[in-house]
């Protein structure tokens, strides 16, 4: 599971080294988004977006960063 990969990253290096492991894995921003978007979603991580107005209306997330982990150290 990619967020057992991450978390790995973390503990070595703490935020910085997840969002580097996420722009070596997904040197696409599209997958990278949404490779962020699942370890959000796992309720472990925290990640700022930054989104851009969609053409057609509403909003879209263009890129992001990894910005907390918030489960205790000993959890993942």
């Amino acid at each position: 599971m990619f967020h057992d990969i991450c978390l790995q990253a973390f503990r070595l290096g703490g935020v910085d080294a997840v969002n580097a492991l996420l722009k070596q894995q997904f040197p696409s921003v599209a997958d990278r988004v949404r490779a962020m978007e699942d370890l959000q979603e796992t309720g472990y991580w925290s990640i700022a977006w930054h989104e851009k107005k969609h053409p057609d209306g509403g909003m879209y997330r263009d890129f992001g960063s990894v910005r907390e982990y918030l489960a205790e150290d000993d959890e993942g």
